[in-house]
């Protein structure tokens, strides 16, 4: 039996486990891996005390300050979560492990485009990760969907690897930063394409081009690619939470903002997948610390 379980290897699942330790409680931390979006993100600018770190280096302080502490933690990915009276039981894909209390910090999933040939050619060419597979497409034609701040990014990096790299976007003009956007038409290898829509990825064992409407003409077009990089934005990931909580009309888990209690006693959520405005590595970090002393005072409370 745990004192604690966080579930999530992000800055909030990180921060809960570092304070879970200092705080002496029986701590296990479980997650499939320790990558999640910060560990795909390029260059960070707006962590504290770090003028410029990437998003992986980032996530190897984070790891190993995290160790340092000696917590329990385990790499296995959580399938199942349920309160049984007073404790909680999580069972993960080798286990079932119990707890007084737990903290979920499971962040967000990658929205997939739900296009013919998209889950088929998932890394054969499909991704959603320019950090991960952008050198890959050295020298090759690639195309981003999405003109957010995080497309318009990818933009840039693969700008520094690939031969010609085209952004695909819906709306009339890039939701990104006008300085990014400015940034990415300035590269001689990169073009925009506005409104249009993505319609198949196409290619036998690996991408070798993609389908789009012209939604001006409503004409349909093919281009050329070796690679596509899905950057439309990201879901909650609550899948093992079901009916323990409550949740908010984009699938965010409604907390006390006080506490980062759920609406089930004993188990808080932090970070992204929360409905707590400002999806940033800070806030997530402060979320972690905030939810683990507020896990720490229930725990107590029930020694008592």
């Amino acid at each position: 039996m745990y004192d604690l379980i966080i579930v999530g290897g992000g800055p909030a699942g990180i921060t809960a486990g570092i304070y879970g330790s200092r705080k002496n409680l029986k701590t296990l931390l479980l997650t499939d891996n320790f990558i999640g979006q910060l560990g795909n993100a390029g260059v960070i600018e707006n962590w504290p005390g770090e003028k410029k770190i990437t998003g992986p280096e980032l996530m190897d302080n984070f790891r190993t300050h995290l160790e340092s502490y000696g917590p329990d933690i385990k790499e296995e990915k959580v399938g199942e979560l349920k309160k049984r009276e007073n404790k909680f039981e999580v069972k993960s894909e080798n286990e079932i492990y119990e707890a007084k209390a737990v903290v979920v910090a499971t962040g967000r999933n990658p929205r997939s485009l739900n296009i013919p040939g998209e889950e088929r050619l998932v890394g054969k060419g499909v991704s959603y990760c320019v950090t991960c597979d952008g050198a890959l497409f050295r020298g090759k034609t690639v195309v981003i969907i999405g003109g957010g701040n995080t497309g318009l990014e990818g933009a840039l990096e693969l700008s520094g690897y690939a031969e010609k790299v085209i952004v695909m976007e819906m709306a009339e003009k890039p939701a990104g930063d006008e300085f990014l956007l400015e940034k990415v038409k300035e590269k001689e290898n990169t073009e925009v394409l506005t409104r249009v829509r993505p319609k198949k990825i196409s290619g036998e064992d690996f991408v070798d081009g993609i389908e789009f409407e012209n939604l001006e003409t409503n004409e349909l077009k093919r281009i050329e690619a070796e690679g596509i990089f899905v950057q439309i934005g990201s879901i909650p990931a609550t899948e093992i939470l079901g009916d323990l909580v409550s949740y908010n009309d984009a699938g965010e888990v409604e907390i006390d903002p006080r506490t980062c209690q759920t609406d089930t006693k004993g188990l808080f959520a932090a970070g992204d997948l929360t409905d707590v405005k400002g999806k940033q590595v800070v806030v997530a970090a402060g979320e972690g610390c905030k939810a683990l002393l507020s896990a720490y005072d229930y725990i107590k409370n029930q020694s008592d």
